[in-house]
């Protein structure tokens, strides 16, 4: 009986040891790397790119959601935080048909005193 625990922990043994191979590359993936650090948003990167997003409405009379991603250069999910950020600070109007979503600025009576308008 000795015997079979034995081939049966080794068998164990080896499935352990396959097993904690991935283990060790989850592991080393959770450390920061460069490219893991590109894929985290800052409150920089959103507040650049919602100045950005600003700049683009500002020139039309809004944009479809999928318009805006693609005029403005940086990758969508950034875009999307942005437009949150915007969004937040009560600066931007929604409208949806169907599928599609409008977005544009938001009128608002100070930035036009302040602008000299």
């Amino acid at each position: 009986m000795a015997t079979k625990k034995t081939a049966s922990s080794s068998k164990t043994k080896s499935a352990s040891n396959s097993s904690r191979k991935p283990a060790a590359k989850k592991a080393t993936n959770n450390h920061p790397s460069a490219t893991a650090q590109q894929d985290s948003l800052s409150n920089d990167q959103i507040g650049h790119t919602a100045g950005e997003v600003w700049r683009q409405l500002a020139e039309s009379d809004g944009l479809s959601l999928a318009t805006l991603k693609k005029s403005v250069d940086v990758p969508s999910d950034l875009v999307l935080a942005a437009l949150g950020w915007l969004a937040r600070e009560d600066k931007l109007d929604f409208a949806t048909s169907g599928r599609s979503v409008k977005v544009s600025l938001r009128e608002q009576e100070g930035v036009l005193a302040h602008s000299g308008v």
